[in-house]
């Protein structure tokens, strides 16, 4: 695999300025050029929309829940599926609960939302219902959702997430069980998600094949200009 696909990360809202950690300036790469070869102008781009499209299923959610929910993108990286065992940002190196399904239409590939068992039944209980694994699975597609139809309005084209399932298992390894090349892209953020006083921490992952980076950069600079 080519060494410049590795990965960046671009973290924090409030920030005007990216975080570099000590491996990543060991290897040479500076703020004007990341492995993944994304720019920090892209990349502080690519958290915008990543916030934008985390805040489109809000109101449905809080709809769901009976109370106002927010989405935070805390922290944005895009790694290299073969290397994200060692950089990849995940919530845990143990189980979690996550919803995994299809993202198809313009930009065909994976999407799923990972929380800590614990924070993913105190989410569905706050949606109410007689089963909180039902519960969990429609909260977070409906998350899921959002961010893909915030990216087809991107890529003007129709994207949509379907066939959600549970998934209970390290997020390492269902990412590998999707049977993806090595190669492929893995847009990974942290998220807050604050509803009624309670305060949960979950980590999307999409990952895509390498030729979509460039569209995806591409629409999000004619965007801005």
């Amino acid at each position: 695999m080519d060494d410049s696909l590795r990965v960046h990360r671009w973290g924090g809202p409030e920030e005007t300025r990216p975080r570099f950690d000590r491996a990543t300036e060991r290897s040479g790469y500076g703020p004007e050029m990341t492995p993944l070869k994304i720019s920090t102008e892209q990349m502080i781009a690519l958290h915008g929309f990543f916030a934008d499209a985390a805040a489109v299923g809000e109101e449905a959610l809080g709809e769901m829940t009976g109370c106002e929910t927010e989405i935070e993108v805390q922290e944005i990286r895009a790694t290299a599926l073969a290397e994200f065992g060692e950089r990849g940002l995940c919530l845990s190196d143990d189980l979690v609960a996550a919803v995994m399904g299809r993202l198809e239409g313009r930009m065909p590939g994976t999407m799923c939302l990972a929380l800590e068992p614990e924070d993913a039944l105190l989410w569905a209980r706050l949606a109410g219902g007689e089963d909180p694994l039902d519960a969990f699975v429609s909260l977070s597609s409906t998350l899921l959702e959002g961010v893909s139809r915030g990216l087809g309005e991107l890529l003007d084209g129709d994207a949509r997430f379907e066939g959600a399932r549970l998934v209970e298992e390290p997020e390492l390894a269902m990412l590998v069980k999707t049977h993806a090349p090595s190669d492929t892209i893995v847009f990974s953020t942290r998220l807050r998600i604050d509803a009624r006083d309670e305060i949960l921490t979950a980590v999307s992952h999409m990952l895509v094949e390498p030729k979509y980076l460039a569209q995806v950069l591409s629409a999000l600079s004619a965007a801005h200009h």
